[in-house]
């Protein structure tokens, strides 16, 4: 905060300014939170340039990219953005920030690009990048687990032919060290704010932090919901133990790898608390308050004004993440969280319902109608929710509006079919041409 108390207005209190460590200003609470954008991935082109225009304007406090692949052989999905030792990298970040900043109000959000390397979970035949028998590379040599089943161990070895290769030798650590702080420095030299570094999800921790002269933030699971990962105990370690450093200046809390993806479930009905709120509430009275120490962002759950406001009154975060609802409302806090005509009841937007969704989660083996099927494959529904809001934010790079009533199984033909596998047709082939996409 800078300077004050904490107001008892909800608008007012989310509208607080917050200062950094490193003596940076964010305008309001609100960072509009990673997410794959579900447009083609590589370099960013002219529709990531008109999806972040939208979100800039939106009145965030902060904008941060979806993953941007350090190793671009090693991406998550198609859809990452990626780093490349090439002269066009630079030039085109430079574009895509331009973009975003062109039509922001003033004061201008902070701009962060997260920084990735998947490790083990990047899919050789789903990301597309390497051919099926170049394994990932991870601390060991192992392929993501799924689940139980026939159709479980069938998707575990589609999407990963091959199992990881484990990284043992300190030289080729230190090259993938390297390749973060050479994607950090081209985000700088492109204008951007600062990086924030994926270490949650199952992707690769690598330590690599140096002083860089911008924000730096780290994104960390609060556990990995699953027998013998990250528990929270570890996790509060971890995170005092970064803290210590005094190197970062933002850490987002999240949960879940791909095997068991909590970072993707809807909140919980029947309690008004984020995701992971209980597990911050514990942790910050241990470290030191911001600017002393680095600002804590609590992402998943978080889509309600009020709640929002009992998060930060209540010390369970400095900042509040948002993905999903962002990807449905481009413009979210000045249209709804920070909008004084919004009634409070109805300072809220649900990111749940997903026409058909359940169904397709059930045929595909994701889970049953009510989500709590014991043999269901985590990844399969959550992969579902996912796909949809990225047709949404796909939907804003190609000039549209999102669609809350986008029925899945027509998404899946008119995204995936028609606009990823044949380009929008004859006219996505001429917008192409003409550089329009």
């Amino acid at each position: 905060m800078v300077g004050g108390e904490l107001p008892d207005d909800d608008i007012a209190l989310i509208a607080t300014p917050l200062q950094l460590p490193n003596g940076v200003v964010i305008p309001n609470r609100l960072v509009k939170a990673s997410m794959e954008e579900g447009i083609t991935g590589g370099l960013p082109g002219k529709r990531h340039r008109r999806l972040y225009r939208r979100w800039g304007k939106g009145g965030w406090g902060g904008v941060m990219t979806g993953n941007v692949a350090v190793d671009s052989s090693q991406p998550a999905t198609p859809h990452d953005l990626r780093v490349y030792d090439s002269p066009h990298t630079t030039p085109l970040y430079c574009e895509l920030h331009d973009a975003l900043l062109a039509d922001a109000p003033e004061p201008r959000p902070l701009t962060l690009v997260q920084l990735s390397h998947a490790g083990m979970q990047s899919s050789a035949t789903f990301g597309l990048a390497r051919a099926p028998w170049v394994p990932a590379l991870a601390p060991v040599s192992d392929r993501p687990s799924l689940g139980r089943g026939p159709f479980a161990w069938f998707l575990e070895r589609a999407f990963w032919p091959t199992k990881s290769r484990a990284v043992v030798d300190r030289a080729e650590w230190l090259d993938i060290a390297g390749k973060f702080v050479d994607a950090a420095q081209t985000m700088e030299e492109a204008g951007w704010g600062g990086v924030q570094v994926h270490s949650a999800h199952g992707y690769l921790l690598a330590e690599y932090l140096s002083p860089l002269q911008f924000v730096k933030s780290v994104k960390i699971n609060c556990s990995d919901f699953v027998q013998g990962g990250l528990d929270e105990e570890q996790a509060a370690e971890v995170i005092r133990e970064v803290v210590s450093w005094k190197l970062v200046d933002i850490l987002e809390v999240s949960g879940g790898t791909y095997s068991n993806p909590a970072f993707t479930d809807p909140p919980p009905a029947n309690a008004r608390e984020s995701l992971f709120s209980y597990f911050t509430q514990a942790l910050i009275p241990t470290l030191p308050p911001v600017p002393h120490g680095p600002a804590i962002m609590l992402t998943g759950g978080l889509h309600d004004r009020a709640l929002i406001a009992s998060c930060i009154r209540s010390r369970a975060c400095d900042l509040v993440g948002i993905a999903r609802a962002a990807a449905l409302v481009p413009d979210l806090p000045h249209r709804v969280l920070l909008n004084q005509d919004l009634d409070a009841s109805k300072a809220r937007v649900n990111v749940a319902a997903i026409p058909h969704g359940d169904l397709v989660k059930c045929v595909l083996g994701g889970g049953g109608m009510s989500g709590l099927s014991p043999g269901r494959i985590k990844l399969v529904g959550a992969s579902v929710s996912t796909f949809w809001f990225e047709w949404q934010m796909a939907a804003i790079g190609r000039g549209e509006d999102p669609d809350p009533a986008l029925d899945w199984i027509s998404g899946i033909f008119h995204n995936w079919l028609w606009y990823d596998l044949c380009s929008g047709g004859p006219v996505g082939w001429y917008k192409r041409w003409m550089g329009e996409w």
